[in-house]
């Protein structure tokens, strides 16, 4: 799958460089959105990504750059929202305590 490929080199990028982040996938951002009734919109303008790059990710059309994945990841981590990495079970996301 192409986003499988992506998701590995942003690793391999990540790891050599040393800023490793559980790397945030299109249903994980959308499942977040969700949970805390956030729009597309909203998410864009807390993360200062555009609006559309926030939609192409979250449909699969494109993976944004890293910095923009952190960007979202951030501003969901900080309206409340926890990512659950891969851990055998799969990820997910859940609300903070």
């Amino acid at each position: 799958m192409y986003f499988d490929k992506i998701y590995q080199l942003q690793y391999e990028v990540n790891i050599k460089y040393q800023y490793w982040r559980n790397v945030l996938t299109p249903a994980q951002c959308r499942a977040a959105r969700a949970l805390i009734g956030m729009s597309q919109k909203e998410l864009a303008s807390m993360a200062n990504v555009g609006a559309q790059t926030l939609a192409d990710f979250e449909r699969g059309a494109r993976v944004p750059r890293i910095n923009n994945l952190n960007a979202m990841q951030t501003a969901l981590e900080e309206a409340g929202v926890e990512f659950i990495p891969e851990n055998g079970g799969g990820v997910g996301v859940r609300l903070r305590k």
